[in-house]
């Protein structure tokens, strides 16, 4: 991580760096745009005090709608600017002046109270864009690396995530100013700011749709899975996810539409959809990295491949779950002889259920003899229970027989990210590799690993849930 940290600190100085170096540079005055009332007549502009700011160039555009000012710095100081429209009534719509505290600072630059504008100001959300967007860039390499090194791990998750979040952000500012550099029209700092606050907003409805067609799959997965697999906590988590996510856009409705005081309702929306954001972004890094991981195949130099063992038949037969892992095992070390001539032993890992009528580990043993595996290439291990046993005590028997082994374990798909995680938190730097399963084993297998990885790095997630949080307030509080 302290590699990363440095690779941001370089970024960050880069495009500070060029966007003052923009800024001092930035020698056309401050032009700004004023919207001419239709009984306007004309227009008179004056300045108290004179001689800090003069106007340097004035036109009006193709329509006569909006009246175009350059102003340019005499010298230091602040003045202000009344632009007085003739011919407009006491009773008009349009106010008959319009006023502005314009600044003249060092290095001729100009700024103005009103729009917040200042000599140069495009620049600003360009250079916050591309930082943003070079910071996705970093965490995204940086998740990279972390997966070469560790291929199943929550901090490289985490940090897809964090990367996805810049990435949208960034193309958020970059693309809120592309009117200003295309000459289109002039827009304010302020606009921007605003359009960057409820930028967050927008995004969580427009995954609004998305967001209920997910919920909707994960609940209908999760009562097709009770109908399969029983009625259990670990198979209705989908539906209490699913709970919570419409129960999170009704509350964001609920923010929008409530009585709460101007100010309040608004803080509270934006930093709501500023943290619900983040969250998505968070569990869709998590979708593509549990499904990368039902799909990894692992390099041909593996000594042992670790079956993770499930439930079987009250006949000792293999239902079609762990028939698929045993399945997958078995074509892996096939392929792995043909490429390389390296045989691999498998270890079918599992006890005995209460329910069982045998271990599952023996089960599998059985079945891979009558699929041709010779019996010096089986190594069963009979006494788990629990995923991280199977790894656990299979660890122990491969450890007695060799030193620093290449091991990888078959297990379901959707089970495979979990597997590797559970090896990687025991300092087990296992491979692994997944067998094609039903469809609605997935959606529960996401949400597990989303609330794990919100789980074990709880400190760095509390910290960026935090930092989101004061942003949207702060930056609310500054428009409002």
């Amino acid at each position: 991580m302290r590699r990363t940290w440095i690779w941001l600190l370089a970024a960050f100085a880069l495009w500070a760096g060029l966007f003052l170096l923009c800024l001092f540079s930035a020698h056309g005055g401050l032009t700004l745009y004023f919207e001419v009332p239709p009984e306007a007549t004309g227009r008179a502009l004056r300045f108290e005090p004179e001689g800090i700011v003069r106007e340097a160039d004035s036109r009006l555009t193709a329509d006569g709608s909006e009246l175009i000012i350059r102003f340019e710095a005499e010298q230091r100081g602040s003045t202000e600017a009344i632009l007085a429209w003739e011919g407009v009534g006491p009773d008009s719509f349009y106010d008959r002046e319009v006023r502005m505290q314009l600044r003249s600072l060092p290095l001729g630059i100009l700024s103005d109270s009103v729009t917040w504008n200042f000599t140069g100001w495009g620049f600003l959300p360009v250079c916050i864009g591309l930082f943003l967007l070079s910071a996705a860039a970093i965490f995204l390499l940086s998740a990279r690396r972390e997966r070469k090194t560790k291929f199943f791990s929550y901090r490289a998750t985490g940090q897809l995530g964090l990367a996805i979040f810049l990435f949208l952000s960034g193309l958020q500012q970059i693309s809120s100013v592309l009117p200003f550099l295309r000459g289109e029209n002039a827009g304010t700092v302020w606009a921007l700011l605003v359009g960057a606050i409820v930028s967050a907003q927008t995004f969580m409805r427009s995954t609004a749709v998305l967001l209920a067609v997910f919920s909707l799959i994960v609940a209908v997965s999760n009562v097709v899975l009770m109908r399969h697999e029983g009625v259990r906590p670990a198979n209705m988590l989908g539906i209490a996810v699913s709970v919570l996510i419409v129960g999170g856009a009704a509350f964001g409705i609920w923010v929008s539409y409530s009585q709460l005081t101007f100010p309040l309702r608004n803080v509270l929306l934006n930093v709501y959809a500023g943290v619900f954001v983040y969250l998505e972004c968070l569990l869709a890094a998590t979708v593509i990295h549990a499904g990368l991981a039902g799909r990894h195949e692992p390099s041909y130099d593996c000594d042992y491949v670790i079956v993770l063992g499930c439930k079987i038949r009250p006949d000792g037969s293999l239902y079609p779950l762990i028939r698929g892992r045993v399945d997958r095992a078995i074509a892996f070390l096939r392929r792995q002889e043909a490429a390389t001539g390296k045989r691999a032993v498998l270890v079918p890992s599992g006890g005995k259920g209460a329910d069982e009528p045998e271990a599952e580990a023996s089960a599998m043993a059985r079945y891979m003899r009558e699929q041709g595996i010779p019996e010096e290439q089986i190594l069963p291990e009979d006494r788990s229970t629990t995923t991280a046993e199977n790894l656990l005590f299979s660890r122990r028997l491969i450890e007695q027989r060799c030193d620093s082994p290449r091991v990888a374990f078959s297990t379901s798909s959707y089970h495979v990210y979990r597997g590797g995680i559970l090896a990687a938190e025991s300092g087990w730097n296992v491979d692994g590799m997944g067998s094609h399963t039903k469809w609605y084993f997935w959606p529960n297998a996401f949400l597990r690993e989303f609330i794990g990885l919100l789980v074990s790095s709880r400190a760095q997630q509390l910290t960026a849930i935090l930092v989101i949080a004061i942003l949207s307030a702060g930056l609310t509080a500054v428009v409002m």
